[in-house]
């Protein structure tokens, strides 16, 4: 058997979240208790200590309010660690990343009323083949929705698009923040009872090919607010994306600007094991990727 990271998102009953697909507290719950008993559960700073166990750290991007009220309490009641990683430009500048935007819009509104709205504003030639890149999605509609918000809009369109649909929604934002991800008092509390908190992005965007650029504007402001709420620098790293296509160039030019900052490692979303002696980078596995439970033995 191997170390092994595992990669979270969303920990909560899917209810009337038709865009995301979370994971049941009580399957996590029971994913945990398998994982505990072929691994020991470790927090990163013991990944260099000497076992006789294969270990494996729990891992979560994001920083959503579902994280704290099912993951973090489950954890609790177990008397395991985890890491957490935090997303700032909510609570630093109150904007939503266009990724929990597109979750929220396919959520709360059908994706027929989405996909006229969509033909009826922006050109969408090509896309039955393009949209193949969705081809999971049984629904056809949704996989041309998706594809239209995430690859065919610029940015700015795709914001514009979805902010709209968004505030129609839910015409609060600032609520909407408060509720959706984890306040400046949770960080700390989680922090303080345990869990590791580590830097994830501040606008959710991938690597640009500029990594100075890329430190200041996605990793500093985050580094600076967990400073704030926590009492020390964070040591860890999580791209958003797992820094997107340019994810080995990533690797190669940003590395160097963490190690500066004081970064002890990151991680990548590229499915694998951790090797006995873990290096700056380290692979995830997806949590819905894992063995059936009774099968964790195979890792």
């Amino acid at each position: 058997m191997n170390n092994i990271a595992v990669m979270y998102h969303y920990v909560r009953e899917q209810e009337c979240w038709k865009g995301i697909v979370p994971m049941r507290p009580v399957e996590f719950a029971q994913q945990i208790d398998e994982l505990s008993r072929t691994h020991e559960i470790i927090s990163l700073d013991q990944i260099h200590e000497v076992r006789t166990k294969p270990w494996c750290i729990l891992t979560f991007d994001d920083g959503t309010k579902d994280q704290y009220t099912h993951a973090f309490d489950i954890l609790k009641q177990k008397g395991l660690p985890a890491y957490f990683t935090i997303m700032s430009g909510p609570l630093l500048s109150g904007n939503i990343p266009i990724m929990h935007l597109v979750h929220t819009v396919l959520s709360f509104k059908s994706d027929e009323e989405i996909w006229e709205l969509l033909k009826r504003n922006y050109d969408t030639d090509g896309i039955e083949e393009q949209s193949s890149v969705y081809a999971y999605e049984q629904k056809k509609l949704r996989r041309y929705n998706k594809y239209m918000l995430n690859f065919r809009l610029s940015t700015t369109e795709a914001r514009h698009f979805l902010e709209s649909l968004f505030l129609s929604l839910f015409p609060d934002k600032s609520k909407f923040i408060t509720d959706f991800y984890l306040t400046r008092d949770e960080i700390r509390k989680m922090s303080h009872e345990g869990m590791t908190i580590g830097v994830h992005c501040h606008k959710h965007s991938p690597y640009t090919g500029d990594p100075q650029l890329f430190y200041d504007t996605e990793i500093e402001p985050c580094k600076i607010l967990l400073n704030e709420l926590i009492g020390n620098n964070p040591k860890w790293y999580t791209p958003a994306f797992g820094g997107g296509n340019h994810f080995e160039l990533m690797k190669e030019e940003l590395t160097p600007t963490l190690l500066n900052n004081g970064f002890k490692g990151a991680f990548s979303t590229i499915p694998g094991n951790i090797k006995s002696e873990p290096g700056f980078w380290m692979d995830r596995i997806d949590c819905n990727k894992l063995p059936p439970l009774g099968n964790m033995n195979i890792l």
